[in-house]
């Protein structure tokens, strides 16, 4: 199995919602995101992914977050703005946009999303590919 993966950073605030004292005053993280897509097979160049096109649709993605309240976001509306649920947003957030750009071919089969919130704390979110053009709501749960 092949696994191809970039890695960029971000800052961006957050507060959590319930009893997690000092946690739930908007506070600022330097994020660390790693995005990994899996593939069993190379094309004809020896590539499992175009590697150049996970960095430009990472750029774009996190610059849209970049500096922003996650809590502000139509996606955690109704969602804790976790590191777990971080990670879900990301994945489908890059997923959607590199599909869009024409990237996803059939071969990619499993992509992972790995965010730090700091040298010690991580989170992760993997699926099997799905199909983007299917818009997914805010109240729909990650595909599986």
């Amino acid at each position: 199995m092949f696994r191809t993966g970039v890695l960029r950073s971000f800052n961006a605030r957050h507060a959590l919602r319930g009893e997690f004292g000092t946690e739930t005053l908007p506070h600022t993280h330097p994020y660390q995101v790693e995005w990994i897509c899996e593939s069993p097979v190379l094309d004809r160049n020896g590539f499992s992914v175009d590697i150049s096109r996970m960095e430009k649709t990472m750029e774009s993605v996190l610059q849209a977050i970049d500096g922003r309240l996650l809590n502000d976001l139509d996606y955690f509306r109704n969602r804790q703005p976790s590191l777990e649920n971080l990670a879900v947003y990301l994945h489908l957030e890059l997923e959607r946009a590199f599909s869009l750009s024409g990237a996803f071919r059939d071969q990619i089969g499993t992509t992972e999303v790995r965010i730090w919130e700091s040298a010690t704390a991580w989170a992760s979110y993997s699926s099997r590919t799905v199909d983007q053009t299917t818009e997914v709501t805010e109240s729909e749960d990650p595909p599986t």
